[in-house]
């Protein structure tokens, strides 16, 4: 797994990233036309676990003694990387949430006219993806960790 030109870029972008993101799903939405309901005020509590969450494989990409002396990321980390952070805009774009009066707008069913649940199921795919790019991150940190270390101790 070799070094890549974005490497440098999404070795310091993953940190803004981590924190920004989640702010943007839970509140910053409403800046792009959603209506916010109970995912927002939820959102302002689970919204910190969400970042300590989202910290973790930038903490693990530390311990890549090569990446780190590079101050770089590896190519299938900056693939993955850039998944997570598409599937958690597209997302915030589509997600649904409700009020007390009921159903209320994303920003997707605003600018589109399209229905509550065409929103709620491209947000659910989404969600997948944005699962499994998480999961993809955590492991392509951990190989870049094993490989820092062989090509330390070689």
């Amino acid at each position: 797994m070799r070094m890549a030109g974005s490497g440098r870029f999404v070795f310091v972008a993953q940190w803004v990233a981590a924190v920004l993101l989640p702010v943007f799903f839970f509140l910053g939405r409403s800046l792009v036309g959603a209506e916010l309901g109970w995912l927002a005020l939820v959102g302002i509590v689970y919204g910190i676990f969400v970042i300590l969450i989202l910290l973790v494989p930038p903490l693990l990409t530390l311990f890549d003694t090569e990446g780190r002396r590079r101050r770089s990321t590896r190519l299938l980390y900056d693939i993955s990387s850039f998944v997570l952070w598409a599937g958690l805009v597209v997302g915030a774009l589509t997600a649904p949430d409700s009020g007390d009066s009921g159903h209320l707008d994303s920003a997707f069913t605003t600018w589109t006219g399209a229905s509550y649940e065409v929103s709620q199921a491209i947000f659910i795919g989404a969600a997948e993806v944005t699962g499994i790019a998480y999961l993809a991150q955590l492991v392509t940190a951990i190989i870049g960790i094993v490989r820092g270390r062989r090509v330390a101790a070689s």
